[in-house]
């Protein structure tokens, strides 16, 4: 498919989609690990930390320029916590446990720039908002949603 990056692995493959604007800008990309299910539709393995509107369980027909359409949700809420400063890995076994308890997973970069959080909206917005909130309150990092709100802040409603 012309304009499609795809980088395939077996029945996996990199996807390179669409993230937004940088600050000069440039249009940002960002490869996420799907699998192929058909030729242009990926269920979306690993949740993406800046192209917003997915989580990892999505089904997302991928479109030209790394443009992209939610053809199915798998399921899964996305958080992204940008710290001021790389967190300790012992700073974020509270965060690990807190999430662990609603099924979610917690997952960062070597260098530790950035924290994607993956939790099952099954768990509940009260629940999800207290594990970050009481994670980052305290240390006045800054999160949120990556697939709750469109572009606009209006709750995307997709988990009733």
């Amino acid at each position: 498919m012309p304009g499609v990056t795809v980088e395939e692995v077996a029945e996996d493959a990199h996807v390179r989609l669409l993230a937004g604007l940088g600050a000069g800008g440039q249009l940002v990309y960002e490869t996420v690990l799907t699998r192929i299910v058909e030729p242009d539709l990926h269920l979306v393995l690993g949740t993406p930390a800046f192209v917003e509107g997915i989580a990892a369980g999505d089904q997302i027909r991928v479109r030209a320029g790394g443009a992209f359409e939610v053809v199915r949700r798998g399921g899964n809420i996305c958080l992204l916590v940008v710290p001021e400063s790389a967190p300790r890995p012992e700073d974020l076994t509270p965060l690990r446990d807190a999430f662990d308890e609603l099924g979610g997973i917690v997952e960062l970069p070597p260098d530790r720039r950035f924290i994607v959080i993956t939790v099952p909206a099954a768990a509940g917005f009260d629940a999800v908002e207290a594990a970050i909130d009481g994670w980052t309150g305290p240390r006045g990092h800054h999160w949120e949603y990556g697939n709750v709100y469109d572009p606009d802040g209006n709750p995307l409603n997709w988990w009733d």
